[in-house]
């Protein structure tokens, strides 16, 4: 068993979160294409923009997130402990 649970993300033109969530653990986010907006707790923002940008959070604050590309984003999403 892993401790780990890798997702592939993949998201319409302005997909989004539909509000901000928190649980156990830790998230790492690997953007592979399109661009990505993460609030994190009650005010870090971060823009994933190009492919390679990364961003590791607790996942204990509350988070969000919103696709702000015209088109689809693609990114892998990693958990730990496993959530989904």
């Amino acid at each position: 068993s892993t401790q780990l649970e890798p997702q592939l993300f993949v998201l319409a033109a302005g997909a989004t979160s539909e509000g901000a969530y928190a649980h156990a653990g830790e998230e790492f986010l690997y953007l592979l294409s399109g661009a990505l907006t993460v609030w994190v707790g009650d005010d870090e923002t971060y823009q994933l923009t190009e492919a390679g940008d990364a961003l590791t959070f607790p996942s204990n604050l509350p988070h969000r997130w919103r696709n702000d590309a015209g088109g689809e984003t693609r990114l892998l999403w990693i958990n730990t402990p496993p959530t989904f």
